[in-house]
């Protein structure tokens, strides 16, 4: 280190790749102190040899390995920002900053850090960004996230946000994804500006998956984290203006499946919150159900959908709408006739789903007896159903997709069903595989079974109009004798339905005329 650089340099004409490897050597704490010596011995060693930049940068790498003194720093960075500055190329530059960056931001350089990403911002409107490029300047970007590690602090820096605009392919989806990581570790997201950037960047991010691999681990780290900010986002009192923040959420990312769980809970919490927060909401809390309402069905999981159907007419009927909660429970029980065997959950058990609604139906006093004698007959359906041992359909059955949003045509379903069940096949396992050979499943739909005829002759025999009594003991026992056979449990149910529908209608009423000869069969194939 002690010979004449020109002395050193005619002997060694190669010199440049010489002091990279001897740099790649030297003890750390040498480098470091003796820094700006060897930043002058690589200015005096430009050769073909060896990238000069190379040496710059690692240079910059040795220093970054323990804390230097202050005056050191200083005039190597300012030395580095000098030479960085002469390299008009993109390639160039980005090569010798990156490696500093560290340093500049460990020592608190903010005016250095403004050269530094004013001078990327100058070349990379010149000249672009190429995936080379890319690379270095996803380094000097996740550093900046990491280090300053506040949202307020990030998108202050000068041309951070235009920069990051700059970037394309993995190397801008890797960044977003470590903000959008950092914004959603703490509390909720209230700042506008911050929500509106943060949704840019999801948007930016969404559009780069790969919808043919959903499974893959990046995807689904993708769909979390657009999923986990939504979910934080909060406008405070604008009720409004977060509403119309959800309905731009399901058009902007549609592809995420998840997120469509977590817009409707969102949804009937505004729908909560305003009810909750003084009078004339009436109209902002049916926007809501309205939201709601529509979503649902695009949600994969029938299973979801229907715990979906009964969180939202929970709302709706807090909130009085009763005409919202007719609906929503008319789509609730097709949700349930679709599911049937299609998804079982051993931990809940078999009976878990209809138990649900029957407490859920039991809990509304407002509900007309015709609406709760459907959702009753629907249960009784379901449970004999589930009770069968020849199944309607195989354990290992495709499953049946629900529809997403915008396809509506006979010819739109097929095609969609097409394209989604062209590729892997989707199997599910059924309750029958779930409990089978397990004594108690058989048990527990028979009492569930006992307790729903029950609620449903109590529900006829307290229904005020003769004429309507009637008609829903005739729905009831069109249900019973197309559900079960007359063994002793059912007999008395079937027998007092049927003896009330006698007394309440004509002899000529055609309902009951027909009634009484599908009995008759139902008699003679029970027998």
């Amino acid at each position: 280190m002690g010979m004449n650089q020109f002395d050193f340099f005619g002997k060694l004409p190669c010199v440049s790749i010489i002091l990279h490897h001897l740099l790649k050597e030297l003890p750390t704490e040498l480098v470091s102190s003796n820094a700006v010596e060897i930043l002058q011995l690589i200015e005096c060693s430009k050769d073909y040899s060896i990238d000069q930049c190379l040496n710059y940068r690692l240079l910059g790498f040795r220093i970054s390995e323990r804390k230097s003194q202050s005056d050191i720093v200083d005039a190597v960075v300012d030395k580095i920002i000098q030479v960085a500055s002469e390299h008009n190329n993109l390639q160039e530059y980005l090569k010798v900053v990156d490696a500093y960056v560290d340093i500049i931001l460990q020592n608190q350089m903010d005016n250095n850090l403004n050269v530094v990403l004013n001078g990327i911002v100058k070349r990379a409107s010149e000249e672009g960004i190429g995936e080379i490029e890319l690379t270095n300047l996803q380094s000097i970007i996740l550093k900046l996230v990491t280090h300053i590690n506040n949202l307020e602090g990030i998108f202050s820096l000068s041309h951070f946000v235009e920069i990051l605009d700059m970037m394309h392919g993995s190397s801008r989806s890797i960044v977003n994804m470590q903000i959008l990581n950092l914004a959603t570790r703490k509390g909720s997201i209230r700042d506008p500006t911050f929500i509106q950037l943060l949704f840019e960047l999801s948007q930016s991010l969404h559009d780069g998956m790969d919808y043919s691999n959903m499974k893959n681990d990046d995807n689904q780290q993708c769909a979390r984290l657009i999923s986990r900010f939504v979910n934080m986002v909060d406008y405070g009192p604008d009720l409004e203006h977060h509403l119309a923040f959800l309905v731009e959420c399901r058009g902007a990312f549609c592809g995420i499946n998840e997120l469509k769980g977590t817009l409707i809970h969102s949804s009937n919490c505004l729908a909560v919150k305003a009810m909750k927060g003084g009078q004339n909401h009436i109209s902002f809390v049916k926007s809501c159900m309205a939201f709601s309402e529509v979503t649902i069905p695009s949600v994969p999981s029938y299973v979801k959908q229907l715990n979906l159907y009964l969180e939202t007419i929970e709302v709706a009927l807090f909130g009085g709408l009763v005409s919202h909660s007719d609906g929503l429970l008319g789509s609730a029980i097709i949700c349930l006739q679709t599911l049937d065997l299609m998804d079982g959950n051993p931990e809940q058990g078999v009976t878990y789903i209809p138990r649900s609604i029957l407490a859920l139906i039991n809990s509304q006093s407002w509900m007309p007896s015709r609406m709760r004698t459907t959702v009753l007959c629907t249960i009784v359906s379901l449970a004999a159903t589930l009770s069968q041992f020849k199944l309607p359909y195989h354990a290992n059955h495709e499953q049946l997709l629900p529809l997403p949003l915008g396809v509506s045509t006979v010819i739109e379903r097929e095609r969609w069903r097409e394209s989604e069940t062209a590729g892997e096949e989707m199997k599910i396992l059924g309750n029958e595989c779930l409990f089978f050979g397990d004594p108690t499943y058989l048990q527990e739909l028979r009492s569930l079974s006992a307790f729903v005829l029950q609620n449903l002759v109590d529900n006829v025999m307290q229904e005020p109009s003769q004429v309507a009594r009637g008609s829903m003991a005739l729905e009831a026992c069109n249900c019973i004798a197309s559900s079960f056979k007359l063994s002793h449990e059912v007999s008395p149910f079937f027998s007092k339905l049927m003896e009330t529908a006698k007394l309440c209608l004509s002899p000529n009423d055609k309902y009951l005329r027909s009634t009484i000869k599908f009995v008759d069969r139902f008699l003679q194939t029970s027998s």
